[in-house]
């Protein structure tokens, strides 16, 4: 009698060992946006849980293309994902997704993640990550000022499994009419560096305890990586993003200006070919300003010319490379 009460107790600590070494703590911050309206703080009853031991990598240390199991909580129930770990080194970010539920389409500038179920030519339900020259505060302000004339806008902040505290945006009530949307965009940011990884999660109403669950637990995966942009091609939008932020930054009084509006400022892609792209930059002096990028190295050098003052387009003796300006 004694032997098997202590064959229970041995059995027992082990088991109680075991659970503290496999179960990650829930991060408390996977409330869908259905709940959004109801309560402002994360609920704390969802929990991912990698069932792994000491000699498992972690998901830092995992390998790109390496899959795995874990747990998540889907309408109070446990239930077992399989994750597929992507690394994106140019992008700067590396994350896991539910490779059984999603498809993955991977592009120069983004990664998404479409539903099985969606036409991958036209998809509604998909999650997309891509990265942004900006600092999280000024690409909040950049969405919300793009959704806020359409949606009554939700904002708060949730923490991600490796405790990076980062910016939720949703858009799920038609303005002026308290009424939800037929589908929902949840967008967080995520600070990296001087920039952003930015993940945009679009789903149908009614998929809030489906798709909206299924994409916050993927995004709570995602860790910021050190870029590796030398030699990739330059797009033309991040070309875009990342000449703003340039002028934004070297001139610290500029955001101040935009944002008054009191003067036109603006940034625009104004030709691109296969060798080169041109962002011309309009500032509040009047002049025009353009940044020629050479699309196979980042080289960029900087023109001006002014209407009424200057007889033609000139050269300012500025240039650098593009991918310096990449925090």
């Amino acid at each position: 009698m004694k032997k098997a009460i202590l064959s229970l107790l041995l059995a027992a600590a082990m088991m109680l060992s075991l659970a503290a070494c496999g179960a990650a703590p829930a991060s408390g911050n996977d409330t869908s946006a259905a709940e959004a309206e109801s309560q402002t703080n994360a609920s704390d009853d969802g929990q991912i849980i990698v069932e792994e031991t000491p000699e498992t990598p972690t998901q830092d240390e995992r390998q790109d293309g390496e899959r795995f199991e874990a747990v998540i909580m889907m309408e109070g129930m446990e239930e077992t994902v399989r994750y597929e770990h992507i690394r994106r080194e140019d992008l700067g970010f590396a994350m896991d997704y539910d490779y059984e539920n999603f498809v993955r389409q991977s592009e120069g500038d983004r990664e998404r993640f479409v539903s099985n179920w969606d036409d991958p030519a036209d998809p509604q339900n998909y999650l997309e990550v891509s990265y942004d020259t900006g600092n999280a505060n000024l690409v909040a302000d950049a969405i919300s000022a793009g959704l806020s004339d359409v949606y009554d806008l939700f904002q708060d902040e949730r923490e991600l499994d490796n405790s990076v505290k980062c910016l939720r945006i949703e858009a799920s009530v038609i303005k002026g009419t308290n009424q939800m949307a037929d589908r929902i965009q949840e967008i967080y940011i995520i600070p990296a560096g001087s920039g952003s990884i930015v993940a945009r999660a679009y789903y149908a109403i009614e998929g809030a305890e489906g798709f909206g669950r299924r994409f916050a637990y993927m995004v709570r995966t995602l860790n910021t990586l050190e870029r590796d942009v030398e030699g990739t091609p330059v797009e033309d939008e991040l070309a875009l993003s990342i000449i703003q932020n340039y002028c934004l930054t070297q001139n610290p009084d500029l955001q101040g200006i935009v944002d008054a509006g009191e003067y036109p400022v603006s940034w625009e892609i104004e030709s691109s070919d296969g060798q080169q792209v041109v962002i011309l930059f309009r500032p509040y002096t009047g002049a025009l300003v353009r940044y020629y990028i050479d699309r196979a190295t980042g080289d960029t050098y900087v023109t001006e010319f002014v209407p009424g003052i200057t007889a033609e387009e000139q050269r300012t003796g500025e240039s650098f490379k593009l991918w310096d300006q990449v925090g």
